[in-house]
């Protein structure tokens, strides 16, 4: 008997289990008499929670947006990255602030948007990779050759030698153009095109 190939033993080791069937749930009913109200008032609770996390998010990036301008104002002043900052605000003896931590990470961008961050600020803003892998079709097909491929082999056309390796290209905004936004040219542009991620810590009133 002839023993598998690389390919088909890699795909036997996959740990993919066979999806079950959905079953119909067993119901038991419990003699506890607070639970019917504990259920009740977690319901109650978890709305409540989802209305108060949606005014959260909103009340977030409102402030998101002002320790930004600020942060933005102090790298335009200083000519550098102040990194993270407190960012703070007092009325009477107390004091506000939060701590407003931009990152040296991005959203992800396209090809498109590559082209257009290129064009507007250089090549050196992008950073793109390309990662190989094997197309499972050329694999099901000439698994058993590839498994003993050496260079050149003559047993697989030339039309499918080129559809064997597959390539996929992503872009980032390249690492340390956080570093340097005031060099593309408005820091405030500049940060809103390629839109490092921020986080707001320490969120907090002190009470004088």
């Amino acid at each position: 008997m002839a023993s598998k190939n690389l390919f088909a033993k890699a795909a036997s080791k996959s740990t993919s289990q066979p999806v079950k069937a959905k079953d119909e749930k067993i119901h038991l009913q419990v003699e506890d008499p607070s639970f019917f109200d504990k259920v009740q008032k977690l319901e109650i609770l978890n709305d409540q929670l989802k209305v108060a996390k949606a005014k959260s998010d909103m009340i977030a990036d409102e402030i998101r947006d002002i320790a930004k301008q600020a942060w933005i104002n102090q790298y335009d002043k200083m000519g550098k990255n102040p990194e993270s900052v407190l960012v703070c605000q007092e009325k009477g003896e107390d004091t506000a602030r939060i701590l407003f931590i931009p990152t040296d990470k991005y959203i992800s961008i396209n090809a498109d948007r590559a082209d257009v961050l290129r064009e507007t600020y250089g090549d050196d803003i992008v950073s793109e990779e390309t990662t190989f892998g094997f197309d499972s079709t050329m694999i099901e097909r000439y698994g058993e050759i590839l498994s003993r491929l050496i260079e050149e082999c003559d047993q697989i056309s030339a039309k499918d030698k080129e559809k064997i390796i597959t390539a996929k290209t992503t872009f980032t905004v390249a690492k340390g153009t956080i570093d340097k936004l005031d060099k593309y040219g408005d820091v405030s542009s500049v940060m809103e095109d390629v839109k490092p991620v921020v986080m707001l810590k320490n969120i907090e009133v002190i009470k004088g």
